[in-house]
């Protein structure tokens, strides 16, 4: 309607005028334009017909009124209006395909536009459930953005909105980020330990900056200590350092641009995650090589021992052969059973963690052991703190841990007369990691042998394998578990703790 009022408006200004010869005949051409750019082509070519009709009835009227009585007069002036018709149409084409052009660009842009919302929010979905933690930091040391990951191994809510610095955050982090920049002027010029910057003090600048050690008999093993801010060297020249929340993380940085001024990306990596990894890859390389063994070994030791009992049967032996015999077969056996444990490590590459609550697993525990190795009910007792403890393991190999340290239990207690032989304590560690104690009051272990207990195939009894605590502490490690040896109270028997992975991380442990 506006375009049809424009041109009925500038076709009676133009006669008021004085006709083509005022010049106003031009204005049409813009009008025509205008509503080509709004409006549909049929519609377009419509406006461009009306007005080249208007253009000859107000060329014409004055002939039509006889007012204009000479035609010859009168025609000379139609090709300027055949002219101006032409150049309404061409106005209306290209307006209405320059129109046209902008309308599909315009919803190209809107579709992109919808895509890119859709990508931003799936790539923040992403990282958001990362199970790596992820940090966006300036080169200030300004945090700008964190996944969930990255609150819980540090401890601390970063929602959208203002963020504390890295320097409140994680004063440790926040040191090797700026050695990372590479600024002199944070760093003090050194290549040690970077002094104190913004927010940290100087009693954090050399804290942690040695790595723990843990003697182990005649090795020295390389462990992160376990106190938060403790910081141990790791790989390609990167510290490992724990949390306040008892977080072992592995901090990797990627500059966000050319220049590192630009700021980092911090990825986090917590290390029980990469030990467990690693620990299952072991485990299935050593199954490879367990199961070709045992079956090597397996079927010479058959034909050993049915030939020492063929030997026993064939005659009648005197004492001499009898006890040659017997050690025979005492080491058959023995050996059967060396290849049976190592058979299990075979089977035990892959991992299926599972989350469940450890007070009634322990009953039916105590239940199936008891009948299974033949011995009182009676000689287990429980913690009474057992209810609400979670766990996060497979629950097949835990039965298999918790077996043989019972095992071992009962072998270095003395006979059962009543009084429970083992305790199974569970509660949570400072770190508020689960834990299970299995604790007797048996004969204890020497102190100059408890390094190496755990070694595969030492043993103190003649007819051990040695096996038993190796693979216990290898399927600990498999589950992201750990097992350590303490010295009873009063020094009086053993206590064997498992110390678990926080339930929340269960579904981080998986099979590799």
């Amino acid at each position: 309607l506006l375009t049809f009022a424009d041109i009925v408006l500038l076709t009676v200004l133009m006669h008021a005028s004085g006709g083509l010869g005022s010049g106003l005949g031009l204005l049409l051409v813009v009008a025509v334009g205008g509503g080509s750019l709004l409006l549909s082509r049929l519609i377009t070519i419509f406006y461009a017909s009306l007005a080249s009709i208007a253009v000859i009835l107000e060329h014409s009227w004055g002939y039509l009124t006889g007012n204009v009585t000479s035609l010859a007069a009168l025609s000379q002036d139609y090709p300027q209006v055949g002219m101006l018709g032409i150049g309404f149409f061409v106005t209306a084409f290209l307006g209405y395909t320059l129109a046209e052009r902008l309308r599909a660009t315009e919803a190209l842009a809107e579709r992109r536009g919808v895509d890119l919302a859709n990508l931003t929010q799936v790539n923040a979905l992403v990282i958001q459930h990362m199970q790596i933690g992820v940090l966006v930091s300036d080169a200030d040391g300004n945090i700008r953005l964190g996944n969930q990951a990255a609150q819980k191994f540090l401890g601390q809510a970063l929602a959208s909105g203002k963020l504390p610095p890295l320097t409140t955050v994680s004063p440790d982090l926040a040191i090797q980020l700026f050695r990372w920049l590479g600024d002199d002027a944070r760093d003090g010029g050194r290549s040690g330990p970077p002094g104190p910057s913004r927010g940290i003090t100087p009693s954090l600048e050399g804290r942690g900056t040695t790595p723990g050690t843990e003697e182990v008999g005649p090795r020295r093993e390389q462990r992160p200590s376990t106190a938060p801010g403790a910081v141990a060297e790791g790989r390609r020249g990167r510290s490992v350092f724990t949390t306040r929340t008892g977080y072992t993380v592995l901090p990797r940085f990627v500059a966000l641009g050319e220049d590192k001024a630009a700021g980092a990306l911090i990825f986090l990596e917590d290390m029980a995650v990469l030990k467990q990894q690693a620990q299952q890859l072991k485990m299935a390389s050593l199954a490879r090589l367990t199961a070709s063994i045992a079956h090597e070994i397996r079927n010479p030791l058959g034909a050993l021992a049915n030939a020492a009992q063929l030997l026993g049967e064939a005659a009648q032996p005197n004492d001499q052969e009898k006890r040659l015999i017997k050690i025979i077969g005492d080491q058959s056996r023995r050996m059967n059973v060396i290849v049976e444990n190592v058979t299990q490590l075979s089977r035990r590459d892959h991992v299926r963690p599972a989350r469940f609550v450890l007070d009634p697993w322990l009953g039916e525990f105590t239940r199936q052991y008891a009948d299974t190795a033949r011995v009182a009910h009676e000689i287990f007792t429980l913690s009474e703190h057992a209810d609400g403890v979670e766990v996060c393991m497979d629950p097949e190999q835990l039965y298999q841990v918790v077996s043989n340290l019972c095992q071992n239990a009962l072998r270095h207690s003395p006979p059962f007369t009543g009084t429970p032989l083992i305790r199974l304590d569970t509660g949570h560690d400072p770190e508020q990691r689960p834990y299970l104690d299995v604790i007797d009051w048996g004969a204890g272990i020497a102190p100059d042998i408890v390094d190496f207990i755990f070694d595969p195939f030492f043993t103190t009894t003649p007819k051990g394998t040695g096996l038993g605590l190796y693979i216990a502490k290898e399927l600990c490690e498999g589950n992201g578990a750990t097992l350590e040896y303490h010295a009873g109270e009063g020094k009086v028997g053993s206590r064997f703790r498992v110390t678990f992975a926080r339930p929340e991380d269960c579904l981080e442990f998986g099979t590799v």
